[in-house]
């Protein structure tokens, strides 16, 4: 039961970094649409009117989005890595190590829409299945690796 929890787990682990990394290509294709109904949720202002009125700063938001996006797409890579070769293997260091740097990134996620006052639409929807996918990835060996003695 143990070794099959674990092998769940790592799956669910990496289905959850390869989830992130299509999100991330996602927001660098298609950045000025999730940057715009970000945008609106958070001014109030259309995003259209905004980018004709203030193209530079327009631009600017714009590449943030997207630098964000290829920041989010390597720690998806990082997610993926340490899920196939050590937490498939149930080493400890790589379930605390997936723990705390899911619990920083998912609960940043959770401030931003918080902070924006976006808490409907796909945005949200989209970090509902990751948060899902990295809660069941953790918990479901949390037991067998944990309980695992160290080598």
């Amino acid at each position: 039961m143990q070794a099959s929890s674990v092998k769940i787990g790592w799956k669910v682990i990496a289905a959850m970094g390869i989830y992130g990394a299509v999100v991330a290509v996602r927001q660098v294709i298609l950045g000025q649409t999730t940057l715009a109904a970000d945008f609106e949720a958070f001014t109030g202002l259309n995003w259209s009117d905004f980018t004709a009125g203030s193209p530079k700063p327009a631009e600017f938001f714009l590449l943030v989005n997207r630098i964000s996006g290829a920041a989010m797409f390597l720690v998806s890579l990082f997610f993926i890595l340490i899920a196939w070769k050590s937490y498939s293997r149930a080493q400890k260091w790589s379930w605390y190590t997936l723990l705390v740097s899911g619990i920083i990134i998912w609960s940043t996620w959770l401030v931003y829409y918080i902070a924006i006052g976006y808490l409907v639409g796909i945005g949200m929807v989209m970090f509902m299945i990751g948060v899902a996918l990295f809660v069941a990835g953790i918990a479901l060996p949390a037991k067998a690796i944990l309980s695992k003695k160290s080598a």
